[in-house]
């Protein structure tokens, strides 16, 4: 009679492992799912929606010139780019709430999104002056080209002033990083009110609706300046993955590993803020995604790290383009921000999900 292998043999451990993974690639099927579904509805839904029938021939280059523009130019780069959107914001977070151990972290609170939107209305204001015409859409146009680039230049710096207070005796120490981040972002946000009305020019709704986190208007041009972000923040957090796990540990534990928390610290708080700044260059400030995805992630992947970063690509690009959605369905054909929206859909599930802690 052939005996059970034990837990410890090759043939148990195999076992074990295999069973393992079911859940997690439950998961990752469970979200994938959801995420193609939540892509298909941003390409059906709108101001018109589309049949399945006419969706398909868009996206085969045939049916309607209408529909094939409806589908090629305007809903499908809206959708992939709202996508990786919410990559961008929920990674953004969540290396982060890792970096500064504090669940509550995000690029708003750090002060990241709310560098990146000064250093924008600056552009926005200076594009004003310095091209003048009759039609005062057209003076932003410089402002809206190099949008992206001004918005990375305004996080970095705010990180790397964040970096430099946050050092404590030589070390970066998380707490004082996260104290200092939203008071930086407070001054920001105020600085940023502040040149907005004294600019108090008469296209100010449109910097407006950007600060709102909107995904109007977006075309293939914004995807393809924020995907090369995009594999490069991946690239990034695959680097970072075996030093945040020893990140977690004391300090003094962490450095006897071998580690130097310091470069390391810099180069997550660096990959952060390219992903976030990035994507505030394109749609704006998007709050609660960097909040909210990484503290779901945690609860369904517990301590396993790839499977939180999986479920945040997952999830982010979910609620982002669910957002979206909601906002140009929901009272067409006016449209709600993607910003107001994920804010509206986030706050009432957060406060769920605090009140289930013990």
């Amino acid at each position: 009679m052939t005996q059970p292998a034990p837990p410890y043999s090759r043939q148990g451990y195999h076992r074990l492992s295999v069973s393992g993974l079911t859940p997690v690639a439950k998961l990752v099927i469970a979200g994938a799912l959801c995420l193609a579904l939540v892509l298909l509805g941003g390409i059906q839904s709108g101001a018109v929606n589309l049949t399945w029938p006419q969706i398909w021939q868009g996206l085969a280059g045939e049916g309607s010139q209408h529909v094939q523009r409806v589908v090629l130019e305007v809903r499908l780069p809206r959708t992939l780019t709202g996508a990786l959107i919410g990559v961008h914001f929920a990674l953004s977070g969540w290396l982060l709430q890792l970096l500064s151990r504090n669940p509550l972290a995000e690029p708003g609170i750090l002060g990241i999104s709310a560098g990146a939107s000064l250093v924008a209305v600056i552009a926005f204001i200076l594009g004003d002056w310095l091209v003048s015409s009759d039609n005062p859409y057209s003076n932003t146009s410089f402002a809206l080209q190099y949008l992206p680039v001004f918005a990375m230049a305004g996080g970095l710096v705010t990180a790397a002033a964040v970096y430099v207070l946050g050092l404590r005796h030589g070390n970066l120490s998380p707490v004082k990083m996260t104290l200092t981040g939203a008071v930086i972002a407070g001054m920001l946000h105020a600085l940023t009110t502040g040149a907005l009305a004294f600019w108090g020019h008469a296209h100010t709704e449109l910097v407006a609706q950007w600060l709102a986190g909107s995904l109007y208007g977006v075309q293939w041009h914004h995807l393809y300046t924020l995907l090369p972000w995009t594999l490069a923040g991946l690239v990034g957090i695959a680097i970072l993955l075996r030093p945040l796990k020893v990140m977690q540990l004391e300090d003094q534990q962490a450095r006897s590993m071998g580690l130097h928390l310091n470069r390391w610290r810099g180069f997550a708080l660096l990959i952060a803020t390219l992903l976030a700044a990035s994507a505030v260059g394109i749609v704006g400030p998007v709050g609660f995604i960097g909040l909210l995805i990484p503290h779901i992630s945690r609860q369904l992947a517990g301590t396993n790290f790839p499977l939180q970063m999986t479920l945040c690509v997952l999830l982010g690009a979910t609620l982002a383009v669910l957002a979206d959605v909601i906002g140009r369905t929901l009272f067409a054909p006016y449209e709600v921000p993607v910003g107001v929206v994920s804010a509206i859909l986030g706050v009432p599930f957060f406060l769920y999900l605090l009140s289930r802690q013990p």
